[in-house]
């Protein structure tokens, strides 16, 4: 009995720690940068960091089309805790979302760094990068994309995508597939 009193609390304890190295780090974000060094990125809003729930845990129970007729297994993202669909059925968000059609959503962001959406008729992603510089913003979305997915980067440049950035953020890469930074063909940007 007491050896499982210690185990519940041993678990109890790495939960809570889990929770503050995910969750506890609150409006900003450091990732390693392609140059090797950290970036950290000042964030706005709601924050999407969750990758709790069964669905998170369970790494195949979702496939999804890739380019050449692959498929590929994912975890079921769009059961996970931060996706959504919006009003538009079929059309999904993973992370960060934004009111859309009149609908008023008190989840939503007013100014994102990102939004990735998830077509799921044509199962294919959109990654909108929405604030300088985006080749770090770009790295934070295709990070957060790949964990959400359960998947690796090559699994990622097998998807069905597209990363671009609207011209009032940054017209020189503007009406550009801008690609995942790792993948063969991608657009290299300052970070």
């Amino acid at each position: 009995m007491k050896k499982l009193l210690i185990i519940l609390l041993a678990l109890a304890l790495l939960g809570f720690i889990a929770f503050w190295v995910f969750v506890g780090f609150g409006s900003k974000q450091t990732i390693t940068g392609s140059n090797g060094g950290n970036v950290t990125l000042p964030l706005s809003g709601n924050v999407p960091t969750s990758t709790s729930g069964s669905s998170m845990q369970d790494k195949t129970s979702f496939t999804v089309a890739g380019s050449g007729g692959v498929t590929i297994p994912t975890r079921d993202f769009l059961r996970d805790s931060t996706a959504g669909e919006y009003p538009n059925r079929g059309y999904y968000y993973l992370g960060y979302h934004t009111s859309g059609d009149g609908v008023v959503d008190p989840t939503a962001t007013n100014d994102p760094p990102y939004l990735i959406e998830y077509i799921k008729s044509e199962q294919y992603f959109i990654i909108e990068l929405l604030k300088e510089p985006i080749g770090t913003t770009r790295l934070i979305a295709e990070q957060y994309l790949m964990a959400h997915l359960g998947i690796s980067q090559d699994q990622m440049c097998q998807l069905n995508y597209s990363v671009s950035v609207p011209n009032r953020v940054n017209s020189q890469y503007a009406s550009k597939n801008l690609g995942f930074s790792f993948c063969l063909g991608a657009t290299k940007l300052p970070n």
